[in-house]
């Protein structure tokens, strides 16, 4: 796929209306999970432009953290050290498979 300005790509919104942005799109604009994109409705369609980052990195545990949310919602929210050590645990399983 190639990544210049006449490329017409399709895309499957998903059942929360998600789109993916395809992985050289997010490369070429320098687009990262848990970075924020300004969605901007124009007369011609939808315009998503990646805002810029903010100082300082963040960790995987910051990046994620949104994820858990949708989980809590009859329960406490996990804490930073829950997803800390849930996250850990999830690159040890996978790195023994």
């Amino acid at each position: 796929m190639g990544t210049d300005t006449n490329a017409s790509i399709k895309m499957k919104v998903f059942p929360k209306g998600q789109v993916v942005i395809p992985v050289a799109l997010r490369r070429k604009h320098h687009i990262d999970i848990g970075d924020h994109i300004d969605v901007v409705s124009q007369s011609d369609g939808i315009l998503l432009k990646p805002l810029p980052a903010k100082k300082g990195r963040r960790s995987l545990t910051d990046g994620l953290s949104g994820i858990f949310s949708g989980y809590a919602a009859k329960t406490s929210m996990p804490t930073r050290a829950d997803m800390q050590n849930a996250t850990e645990a999830g690159f040890v399983e996978g790195w023994n498979k």
